[in-house]
């Protein structure tokens, strides 16, 4: 299937103002186009160059950040090693301590050891506290606290559990506990011991608590008390010990970092990432390092802000030399860029206007070749259809008396099927030149696609499927039914030729309403949308251009005409609605015909076959028709099936003929005649006898559907003819 798509050659037409104006605007186009780019040169340059040393500078920035992250987490490390190294020594002690001694005689001699272990911690800073619980969860001894309260249960606590069930040696784990000095709640981490007694049973665990104050003191000496830097003493598992500076959140409440959260997952021993954006607040460069001999992280973290302001510290004093320089040449470029514009602008109006004539000129010719074919085709139609009638109606007859067993009807055949394609090549003509006559009419599309649905599935052949889908509200149209089959057949055939392979046809049919998504030529309002798509071959862009040309075709010399999609157009466009056609190589094609709603509910085909026995042996007919060849024929027919004929060869021997003769039923004229036309007789006729029933006949292209008479078209068969006679009579 070829492509819908107007051509358009308007472009293919040059004028010689416009071809002698081009070099003139090619120098000017090359004026501008040098000062626009020295102008955009100006801006990009040293914005490039500005970006390029910008980001080398932030580079440098963001690594000497980096690299002094990296030395101060490594300091972070030793000192928390020897933290915890010196908590978990006194715990060790502790453990010697109650070597060989029984929970109740702890508890007997509570206050000498007390006494004692707030010894082993006394000048530690870094110990905040010490103390001992059995194996039930009941507090023992402490160091700070004399004496203990044995009613409270530490046996939930996470590290008593740990201790007792999983039988670890260690544990650390983050709290917060009330302060004994203050009496407010702090952040606290601690070192437990599991205690064992000699055969390796549970007998409890010893605690000692680091000391908030002097970590914190800590890492507030080494961050400079910046707000811009953080620290933190995480788990392995990621849970937070501490943080500093440090908040009033739960340590286990903290956002999780994902990203240090998988490089710790991963078992990195240290390392430094980043995390957000360097322009939000979040975004974080981190320096982190695991103790070597605990299951402990350290972590210094800065904003990457901050980062970003220290470069854009770095960057100021550049551009203040850079910025004024870059401005004044852009400046200087701007106002050589609009005096040359000034120059060049009437030229450049001069040149358009060339180039809007040109284009006009082009658009003329085109009209005025196209017109040339239409007048010419519709000239010779008439001529054409008064040949064709005589010799189908004749071949008919001829057919009819040979009878189906005479050796001469399958060359009375051949010769109707020769007579037919030259009546369809005249159809295709008038229409491709929109000179046919329509005979439109409130029509059921749906019902008549299903009348030549079987017609459309012998036409595509076994290998391809057929589709047919109808809005089920569809709405009457107002067209010709024989030129809606025609159109359809026509894409059918397309369609079969595009899928030589096999494939699916889909013919749908809608309600549409013309909007601004619809084709730009239709009128506002209401319309029956016929879409036929393949998935065969598709066509290009230059196909496309080239659809509606006339005697324009792809296929192989004498496999098509070249007017089917020509026809479909100017079917469509003088019914008053429009065709548009998508289409890609190797995908396939879809046209779609817009076609008016009707306002009146659909009617059917005439052709009821009883009528044909209305009036005959009894009914008089007044044929008039000047040309010598179709007369007798139509009288010989019209008395085979028996009609009383007159013969007139012209309106003014029809007049008489009339006055003369009272039996005359039924008047049936041609349109073209030397001196009075048909319309013109029937009128003079109907004065004389206004009762005058008539038909009018012609093969004239110009004739209205709508002129108040009966209309047969030329070339018609036989028994179309004793087909509408017989409706007139019975009317």
């Amino acid at each position: 299937m070829r492509s819908m798509a107007a051509p358009n050659n308007s472009g293919d037409t040059k004028s010689p103002e416009s071809e002698k104006s081009a070099p003139r605007s090619t120098a000017a186009f090359g004026a501008i186009r040098t000062l626009r780019i020295l102008l955009v040169g100006t801006i990009i340059v040293p914005l490039l160059l500005a970006a390029i040393g910008g980001y080398f500078s932030y580079q440098a920035s963001y690594h000497a950040a980096a690299a002094a992250l990296a030395e101060a987490v490594a300091v972070a490390e030793e000192n928390t090693t020897k933290i915890l190294d010196t908590h978990m020594l006194v715990a060790a002690r502790i453990d010697d301590l109650l070597t060989g001694v029984t929970d109740p005689q702890l508890r007997a001699q509570e206050k000498t050891l007390h006494e004692r272990i707030a010894r082993q911690i006394e000048g530690l800073r870094q110990v905040a506290a010490a103390w001992v619980i059995d194996a039930n969860g009941r507090e023992l001894v402490s160091a700070r606290v004399f004496p203990v309260r044995r009613d409270l249960d530490h046996s939930r606590r996470e590290d008593f559990r740990a201790l007792r069930d999983a039988r670890l040696p260690t544990f650390i784990w983050a709290l917060r506990a009330r302060s004994l000095g203050r009496g407010d709640f702090e952040p606290y981490f601690t070192v437990s011991q599991r205690r064992e007694a000699p055969d390796g049973s549970f007998r409890g665990i010893i605690v000692v608590a680091v000391s908030g104050a002097y970590v914190a003191s800590f890492y507030n000496s080494l961050l400079g008390g910046s707000a811009q830097y953080a620290a933190s003493v995480l788990l392995e598992d990621g849970k937070s010990l501490a943080h500093y500076p440090e908040s009033a959140e739960q340590p286990e409440s903290r956002q999780r970092d994902d990203v240090l959260a998988a490089a710790i997952a991963a078992k990195a021993t240290a390392g430094v990432i980043a995390s957000g954006s360097p322009f939000s607040r979040g975004g974080r460069l981190v320096a982190y390092e695991r103790l070597a001999n605990y299951p402990v992280y350290v972590t210094i973290e800065r904003t990457r802000a901050s980062i970003v302001g220290e470069w854009l510290q770095n960057m100021a004093g550049y551009a203040a030399i850079g910025v004024p320089a870059a401005i004044g040449l852009m400046l200087l470029s701007l106002l050589a860029l609009r005096r040359t514009r000034r120059e060049q602008r009437a030229l450049a109006e001069a040149r358009d206007a060339i180039a809007e004539r040109a284009a006009i000129e082009a658009q003329l010719h085109q009209a005025q070749k196209m017109e040339a074919v239409g007048l010419l085709t519709s000239g010779i139609a008439h001529d054409f259809n008064n040949l064709l009638t005589a010799v189908v109606g004749n071949l008919e007859l001829a057919r009819v008396r040979a009878g189906e067993t005479s050796a001469v009807a399958p060359l009375l055949k051949a010769a109707l099927q020769s007579a037919g394609r030259g009546t369809a090549l005249i159809q295709r003509l008038l229409a491709f030149a929109r000179k046919q006559s329509l005979d439109p009419r409130s029509l059921d599309l749906g019902g008549l696609v299903s009348g030549i649905e079987e017609l459309l599935r012998r036409t595509l052949g076994p290998e391809i499927r057929l589709v047919i889908s109808t809005d089920p509200d569809l709405a009457p149209a107002h067209v010709d039914a024989n030129q809606v089959e025609l159109a359809i057949l026509n894409l059918t055939i397309n369609a079969r030729d595009a899928m030589p392979e096999g494939g699916t046809m889909r013919i749908a049919l809608a309600n549409r309403r013309a909007d601004r998504n619809s084709p730009s030529e239709l009128a506002p309002g209401d319309y029956v949308v016929v879409s036929i798509s393949d998935d065969g071959t598709g066509m290009d862009e230059a196909t496309l251009a080239q659809a509606f040309d006339p005697f324009f075709t792809t296929k192989e010399i004498g496999s098509g005409s070249g007017l089917g999609l020509p026809m479909v157009q100017g079917f469509s466009v003088q019914s008053g609605g429009t065709v548009r056609i998508r289409s890609k190589p190797g995908v396939g094609t879809t046209v779609e015909l817009w076609l008016p709603q009707a306002d009146d509910p659909a009617s059917g085909k005439a052709g009821d076959r009883s009528l044909l026995e209305i009036g005959r042996g009894t009914t008089c007919a007044l044929l008039c028709d000047d040309d010598d060849d179709v007369r007798p024929f139509l009288s010989e027919f019209l008395r085979s099936i028996g009609y009383t004929v007159h013969e007139a060869s012209g309106g003014e021997a029809a007049i008489h003929i009339l006055e003369s003769r009272a039996e005359v039923d039924l008047l049936i004229v041609d349109y073209a005649m030397p001196g009075m036309n048909g319309i013109e007789t029937i009128r003079q006729a109907r004065l004389r006898r206004p009762d005058l029933r008539s038909l009018l006949i012609t093969g004239h292209a110009g004739v209205p559907s709508n002129a108040g008479v009966p209309l047969l078209r030329k070339p018609f068969a036989p028994d179309e003819l004793a087909q509408r006679v017989a409706e007139i009579l019975a009317a």
